[in-house]
Parts: C-alpha cells; structure tokens; sequence
C-alpha cells in the first residue's frame, strides 16, 4: 500500500498540471470559454485540497 507522502506528492502533481492547463486555457480560448474552464480547473484543485485535508487526519501508515 502506498504512504501518505507518495499521495500527497501524486496529489501535488495533478494540482500543478490542472493549474497549469486552467491557466492556458484562460489565456488561450475565447473569453467566456476559457473563464469556463479554468474555473473548473480550480473547481478540482479545491476538491483535491479537501480530500488532501481528509487524508492527512485519517491516513494510518502501517508500521
């Protein structure tokens, strides 16, 4: 099974490509399309912290 450091540091990779994804979108796609997406991209960054929040009060590493 995996430990907390190796999800927390697959769960920092994806925050950074949907960061950097809803960042390009916003620059590159038409106006209300790119507003559309990037705040989606950030819609799944905030359901990623709460679920690192989560994780880090009840992950258990075994011993």
């Amino acid at each position: 099974m995996a430990t907390k450091k190796q999800i927390f540091t697959a769960m920092w990779a994806i925050i950074v490509v949907i960061a950097i994804a809803s960042i390009v979108c916003l620059i590159v796609l038409p106006k209300w399309k790119g507003i559309f997406l990037a705040s989606g991209g950030g819609f799944l960054i905030v359901n990623i912290f709460i679920s690192m929040f989560f994780i880090q009060n009840n992950y258990r590493d075994k011993k």
